[in-house]
């Protein structure tokens, strides 16, 4: 909820502030071997993905221990595609899933989009 503020023409009442960032949706474009980000309310697809791509579906710290283990250094990077849950293709659109890291060619990744809801409660506004 934002603040409230005094009321340019009525000293005498208040009107809400300015919106927050929170209350807006917000997205981030992965790269290639990344490492891992927070769980996304959606995936967004800006067009269809040609080649193979893998989404990790466990937790950061899954994630950061896997990459320990592989050896990386730093420990944000994972490369074994065995890790990762392959989709074959993926045509253009919004899909229901909530990964923490995505692999593939650079070409792929780049039309991926990790969208994360508005609202201080992270179900979104209007």
């Amino acid at each position: 909820m934002p603040n409230y503020i005094q009321d340019p023409n009525d000293s005498k009442k208040q009107i809400p502030g300015p919106k927050t960032d929170q209350h807006y949706d917000r997205f981030t474009t992965p790269t290639a071997f990344s490492g891992s980000h927070r769980q996304p309310s959606y995936v967004l697809v800006v067009s269809a993905v040609t080649n193979a791509l893998g989404f990790y579906f466990g937790s950061a710290t899954q994630f950061s221990s896997s990459a320990a283990t592989e050896g990386n250094n730093p420990s944000s990077v994972l490369s074994g595609s065995s890790h990762y849950l392959p989709f074959d293709s993926l045509a253009a659109g919004q899909y229901m899933i909530n990964p923490v890291a995505v692999s593939g060619s650079d070409a792929d990744v780049a039309k991926v989009r990790f969208v994360y809801k508005g609202g201080l409660d992270g179900m979104g506004r209007p």
